[in-house]
Order: C-alpha cells, then sequence, then structure tokens
C-alpha cells in the first residue's frame, strides 16, 4: 500500500471487503478515517496499522 489516502471502496477493495464491512469498522472505531468535503477517506497508514491489529489479535489467539 503506497498510496496517501483511500475511499471507502477503495479501502473495501485492498482490503478485499465489502464497503458496510468498512463503514462498520470505522463506526466501531477500529479502523481511522476522516472527512474531506463530503467524502469519507482512510489514510494508507490507517489501512496498515488496521491490518497489523488484526494479525496481533491473530497471533495472541
Amino acid at each position: 500500500m503506497s498510496r496517501l489516502v483511500y475511499t471507502v471502496q477503495e479501502a473495501a477493495e485492498e482490503l478485499r471487503i465489502g464497503n458496510s464491512t468498512v463503514r462498520e469498522r470505522i463506526r466501531s472505531g477500529q479502523l481511522r478515517s476522516f472527512k474531506d468535503g463530503g467524502r469519507r477517506l482512510v489514510a494508507g497508514e490507517d489501512l496498515m496499522e488496521y491490518v497489523r491489529a488484526l494479525r496481533d489479535q491473530a497471533d495472541d489467539g
């Protein structure tokens, strides 16, 4: 992931999950996001942090 920001749809594509799942992760605070005008965006570094957290959870389980 070398892009600076992703739309919700692009983040979903990168994570290989649905848009609604990404939005739920955002609402729950598991995935950070921000608004720019009317668009909801996810920083590339926040996508990586989310994946690291998932990986760490799997390692603990």
